[in-house]
């Protein structure tokens, strides 16, 4: 029996072993190094820790919680968890390991960009051109562009070759010896006519009690009366009409009473003067004023305010609701000619 012979088997080809560039320049086969963690590995790593943390706090305040219910199984189940917490913790990568790594990956990066720029082909730079020399400038403005026949050319030399010497100014023309006439004639504004001065008013008359005795009161202008004669007139008018004690009070202290007299009948009168214009009526104020002294201060048991002028509506309520007697200009003239009662009662006929 033949025995075959089994053919020789051919050698494997051994692959070459990758060189690696060192920093002196040299070359020198890498070698076979052990598997080391990369960075990405590292990474989570690190965030399985981060997760198991968390969890292990959110255990451990339930729990907590639990225990405060439970104290003797709280004891049994942390004596359980020891040896868990302890494995866990062995298992886990140090620190110094995942330093180790990062260390390890960011030198292989640089050593592969290394050797990535040492075989990279070197890059043609054009050189610069050599730069124009003098003959090769091109030519100058003046001389690409001659000037023209309408363009005078400068006789005198220049001095630096570049400026021309200005020529002379002129003399200026003489002044004229007219006199300036403008063109327009000033137009002069109108005189304006002064305004007539305003007619100075006419003094009031001021006359004393003596003096109204004697006096038609029945042909007298009370508006035409200063205030104080104003408040004699009135008090002439009482007496006239049988208020023999009549008298006038007004002044700083007066508290609103300018009259006093006793009317026939006996009672007591309180009388207060306005001498108003007839754009000036007497308003509630003035009467609330006169009422509120007249009954109180004065004791008046019949109480009139007379004026020239008028009184406005709410004057004319309040006085009809406290009882005060209003007489205005037209009654007072009335009264003073005798075609109208007194404050008190009828008043004097004249005849």
């Amino acid at each position: 029996m033949i025995d075959e012979v089994a053919p020789a088997r051919e050698p494997l080809a051994e692959e070459p072993i990758p060189a690696r560039v060192v920093r002196g320049g040299a070359r020198r086969p890498r070698r076979m190094r052990r598997a080391r963690p990369t960075v990405r590995s590292g990474s989570l790593a690190v965030v399985l820790a981060a997760a198991i943390l968390t969890g292990l706090a959110l255990a451990f305040q339930g729990f907590a919680r639990w225990a405060g219910e439970h104290p003797g199984w709280a004891v049994l189940l942390g004596l359980a968890a020891v040896p868990v917490l302890y494995a866990l913790l062995r298992g886990m990568p140090h620190a110094r390991d995942l330093r180790r790594a990062a260390r390890a990956g960011m030198a292989e990066a640089e050593a592969d960009a290394l050797a990535a720029t040492r075989t990279a082909p070197p890059v043609p730079v054009d050189e610069p051109a050599d730069p124009p020399t003098r003959t090769q400038q091109p030519p100058l403005l003046a001389d690409a562009f001659p000037p023209g026949p309408e363009e005078p050319t400068l006789a005198a030399p220049f001095h630096d070759g570049r400026t021309a010497p200005l020529p002379e100014p002129e003399a200026p023309a003489p002044y004229a010896t007219e006199p300036y006439a403008p063109d327009w004639e000033p137009q002069l504004e109108p005189e304006l006519e002064p305004e007539p001065e305003p007619e100075p008013e006419a003094e009031a008359v001021a006359l004393t009690a003596a003096e109204l005795d004697g006096v038609d009161l029945a042909t007298l202008d009370f508006a035409a009366l200063d205030p104080d004669t104003f408040e004699e007139a009135v008090a002439a008018l009482c007496r006239r009409d049988g208020c023999a004690d009549a008298e006038t009070v007004g002044g700083a202290g007066d508290l609103g009473a300018d009259v006093l007299a006793t009317a026939p009948d006996g009672r007591r009168v309180v009388i207060q003067c306005k001498r108003y214009g007839p754009e000036n009526k007497v308003g509630s104020q003035d009467l609330q004023r006169f009422g509120g002294t007249c009954w109180s201060v004065h004791g008046a048991q019949l109480a009139v305010l007379v004026t020239t002028s008028e009184f406005t509506a709410p004057a004319e309520e309040y006085a009809d609701s406290c009882g005060i007697r209003c007489i205005d200009g037209t009654e007072l003239t009335a009264w003073a000619e005798g075609t109208g009662p007194a404050p008190w009662g009828p008043g004097a006929t004249l005849g």
